[in-house]
């Protein structure tokens, strides 16, 4: 699908609840420095009537995105689709699956549903003089909606929606498919990043390398909140990218090394799969991991590259299907002849 995606970076100034509305939203005011009024369209259910799942990471800490934030001009912006510049849920993390949470889109109390815990993080937000970075898709038609209005959008254009996860979709909303343009809020405060991550209960995780759900993919409504483990063609790989020597002394090619880690009380044997960076380059792989043990992928500098600014790598099986990921940022590579741990 064929959208304009991006962030906007703006502050937040007033919201507006729809408790009655058929696909209710939370409609967030936010104003760039320029004194130009954008509307923010966040989901709060999903068009099945199902809740919507979200995800609070606070401190946002460690990822490469978080380095390109403060040079991002205010107003919306379209963004390169990769880790450094780009949300996305699968093959850049954010986030825990299972630790995401769900809420009913309007309650009858306080602090009760999920247009109420946004609202929350967002008057905290204004009131420390903070930013929102909404990613999402930009607005491609006026609608005439009296909410636009009303927030002074009076164009139409200057919003934006989509704020969530868009990809692992399976029927009708398939074709918003595709990978490095999930949606989703960062909050900046002055003493960190907050990030505010939503999906439906309906995608499914992982997905391909075109953001479709994979083979044998799990609903996220089957991770989250202590519902029942993924089935076991979901279940994680014995394999994972344990770490990796970013920044060799010396010229990079031939040097930077990336260790893959099996956690098995067997041999693994890896036929046909690859690594592949932020930027599709891909380097094969065919080798055999003994039982708990470790192997040296060294790259030659015609494949995988690990870039110094930060960056984000995906392993992937025979079949294309990712089987783990990881990012790591500019502080990361910024240290020379040591290998890097990636975080978990």
């Amino acid at each position: 699908m064929a959208i304009q995606y991006g962030v906007l970076r703006a502050r937040p100034d007033r919201y507006k609840r729809e408790d009655d509305a058929s696909t209710p939203h939370l409609q967030i005011r936010a104003v760039d420095i320029s004194g130009q009024p954008w509307r923010i369209a966040v989901n709060v259910q999903s068009d099945g009537g199902s809740q919507v799942a979200f995800w609070i990471v606070d401190p946002l800490v460690a990822h490469p995105l978080l380095t390109s934030l403060p040079a991002t001009a205010p107003g919306f912006s379209v963004v390169a689709r990769d880790a450094g510049h780009a949300l996305d849920y699968v093959k850049a993390p954010l986030f825990t699956w299972t630790e995401g949470r769900s809420l009913p889109p309007s309650g009858s109390a306080s602090s009760d549903d999920l247009q109420d815990l946004l609202s929350l993080y967002l008057d905290q937000c204004k009131a420390a003089g903070g930013e929102v970075y909404a990613f999402g898709a930009k607005f491609d038609r006026n609608l005439h909606k009296p909410i636009d209005a009303e927030f002074g959008n009076l164009d139409g254009l200057h919003g934006i929606h989509d704020i969530h996860l868009n990809q692992g979709n399976v029927g009708q909303h398939s074709d918003d498919n595709g990978v490095f343009h999930d949606g989703g809020l960062i909050l900046k405060f002055p003493d960190r990043y907050l990030g505010l991550f939503l999906g439906f209960q309906t995608q499914r995780i992982p997905t391909d390398a075109a953001g479709n759900a994979a083979a044998g993919a799990t609903p996220i409504s089957q991770l989250i909140g202590g519902r029942p483990p993924p089935p076991p063609e979901a279940a994680a790989s014995t394999i994972y990218i344990e770490r990796a020597l970013i920044n060799p002394g010396g010229p990079d090619a031939g040097r930077e090394i990336v260790v893959l880690a099996n956690l098995a009380t067997s041999a693994q044997t890896l036929t046909n799969w690859r690594l592949v960076d932020k930027n599709a380059r891909v380097t094969a792989i065919n080798a055999t991991i003994g039982s708990g043990q470790s192997i040296l992928l060294t790259l030659d500098g015609t494949g995988v590259q690990l870039g110094n600014q930060g960056g984000n790598l995906m392993l992937q099986d025979s079949l294309n299907a990712q089987v783990d990921a990881i990012t790591y940022t500019a502080a990361d590579a910024s240290v020379e002849n040591r290998y890097i741990r990636f975080r978990r």
